[in-house]
């Protein structure tokens, strides 16, 4: 029987990504081996690659190459090792590749280590120190995007049961988790595969007794629009949070067809309007394109328009970024770089301006949020029920829910101070009231 081995692990991209980096940590923990936070101390390293733009490619080669120059054993897992697999090779010959959809092999690569391979899904993650609990839902997209990369290492969408998920949420609560992110390259595309969908799911969750609040992870219109009454209705229990992060890409059809997002932009205002309808004061989060080849100066002003339209608290800007092996890469009429550069800053600064706006709104009013996590300096983080950060002087229980003041206002955040517990019983299962249909 082999002896422990000391593993470090690290993650990039995506929150699915973390996700799955935090499953394989407690997989190599419940089979015998330790975690190590120190590169040089570790026996063997995981990293968990993303690759959704050259840069971030980049960064990821870097790092191959400074874990591989300790010359232990190296597997790089996440969507490089599935959609580039040449190129890990290439730099990294020895490494051992682990494919999104079968990161649950990780304790055959690594060795079986001193403990039964079975209780590798029964590991309490409390003693890892997490806060909060990542629960990926699916793997894949229903999408067939240009420009997109991921949906090669990803594949089509492949969901869980939602018994499975709606009892691992249960033991995350049981063990003091507060914060449920839910996630997956499409969390709408969620039951395509299986005669279910992203609603009913979050009805089995809610149901899970206890004080906890829900985030849904991108969401992706082309798969929100045909649920859509029933994903708002579901959205209504005090237990999710009023945060939509629903992608646009583009406020131009045209380009949203070169991009073959197969939604126009009048479906994706239908969203946020149902949204906002019932929930007024929900947190919007969409993310751009900017400089996908052929974007004339009329096509990215309408992108401009639609964000002063629907005013979303976050903008998520990405320049293209030509990714080999994708329609969009060959595609004719490139956008000449410092023209995108430009046309990023722009959306950057009206996306600020609209931010502040929104969040200036809310100071002077009291709320409930949930401390989730440590701050920098001494501070603590807390979440609104639509998910608006607040950061809060000194520290704090983690996983309470108080009553804040705030006190002043960022693009990016609120400040408050606490000036109470919650009146009402945070987190009961009873939905929110006065929401409007």
């Amino acid at each position: 029987m082999r002896s422990t081995v000391k593993v470090f692990v690290e993650a990039h991209g995506c929150t699915q990504s973390y996700g799955e980096a935090r499953l394989m940590q407690e997989a190599l923990v419940g089979s015998g081996h330790a975690l190590t936070t120190s590169e040089a101390d570790a026996d063997a390293h995981v990293l968990v690659t993303c690759t959704v733009i050259e840069t971030t490619e980049r960064k990821m080669v870097r790092r191959m190459e400074e874990l591989a120059a300790y010359d232990k054993p190296l597997v790089v897992a996440g969507c490089m090792a599935a959609a580039q697999k040449d190129r890990v090779r290439a730099v990294v010959p020895r490494a051992q590749l682990l494919p999104p959809r079968k990161w649950m092999q990780i304790v055959d690569l690594i060795g079986s280590g001193t403990a039964c391979g079975d209780r590798a899904a029964e590991v309490e993650s409390a003693s890892l120190g997490w806060h909060d609990a990542i629960v990926p839902i699916a793997q894949g997209c229903a999408g067939r995007c240009t420009y997109c990369i991921t949906r090669v290492a990803r594949g089509r969408v492949a969901s869980y049961p939602i018994e499975r998920l709606a009892a691992e949420v249960r033991r995350h609560v049981e063990r003091g988790a507060r914060e449920i992110k839910l996630t997956g390259q499409d969390t709408a595309a969620y039951g395509l595969d299986s005669g279910t969908n992203l609603a009913a799911l979050l009805r089995a969750i809610v149901a899970v007794p206890g004080a906890f609040r829900v985030r849904v992870g991108m969401a992706d219109p082309l798969t929100v629009h045909p649920i859509l009454d029933d994903l708002v209705d579901a959205y209504a229990s005090e237990k999710i949070f009023k945060f939509l992060h629903l992608p646009v890409q583009s406020g131009d059809d045209a380009i949203l067809e070169a991009m073959r997002r197969e939604y126009r932009v009048a479906e994706f205002e239908e969203i946020v309007a149902m949204f906002r309808q019932s929930y007024p004061d929900v947190a919007l989060s969409t993310d751009v394109i900017v400089g996908f080849p052929g974007e004339t100066e009329a096509q990215f002003e309408a992108t401009m328009d639609l964000i002063r339209r629907i005013r979303p608290d976050i903008v998520n800007v990405t320049r293209f970024s030509a990714r080999t092996g994708t329609p969009a890469a060959t595609m004719p009429d490139p956008i000449v770089g410092w023209r995108v550069k430009e046309r990023s800053r722009r959306l950057t600064r009206l996306r600020f301006e609209i931010a502040q706006a929104i969040n200036e709104r809310f100071v002077g009013s009291e709320v409930d949020v949930l401390l989730t996590e440590p701050g920098k300096d001494g501070t603590t983080i807390a979440r609104t029920g639509e998910y608006r950060q607040v950061v809060l002087g000194g520290t704090a229980p983690l996983g309470e829910f108080v009553r804040v003041r705030i006190d002043r206002a960022r693009a990016t955040d609120l400040f408050a101070h606490p000036i109470g517990p919650v009146p009402s019983a945070a987190g009961a299962d009873a939905s929110m009231a006065g929401v409007a249909r």
